[in-house]
């Protein structure tokens, strides 16, 4: 860790000059896994890319900053995967409309073309 850690009578911790917090979820260029890629890593490995397992925390223990930033990490990539799929909903959504108006619309031809006979 870089900097100073401060733990307050309240039970607080302030760290200051922390080269390992970052918003880089949300920058360009940022590799977000594919939910498959996550989901296969947690069959191999028992928990998530980029945490340390519960072994490697009782071994090593645990860097109290380090790992507030993972978790930070972690939910800004739920958050990303949360906007994706508001946006799958929606387009799935506008495609069904779609997709009903055109049964709709051969509904109507089709009951056109009996009441011809």
């Amino acid at each position: 860790m870089t900097g100073k850690l401060v733990l307050t009578s309240a039970g607080r911790y302030s760290v200051r000059n922390v080269s390992d917090w970052s918003d880089k979820v949300f920058m360009a260029g940022y590799k977000l896994r594919s939910l498959a890629e996550v989901d296969q890593y947690i069959q191999k490995h028992q928990h998530l890319p980029g945490v340390p397992s519960a072994a490697e925390v009782v071994e090593q223990g645990i860097d109290a900053v380090r790992m507030d930033a993972k978790i930070l990490e972690k939910i800004e990539e739920l958050t990303l995967y949360s906007i994706q799929l508001e946006k799958d909903k929606l387009q799935m959504k506008q495609e069904l409309q779609q997709q009903q108006a055109e049964i709709n619309e051969l509904k109507r031809l089709t009951k056109q073309l009996l009441d011809k006979k």
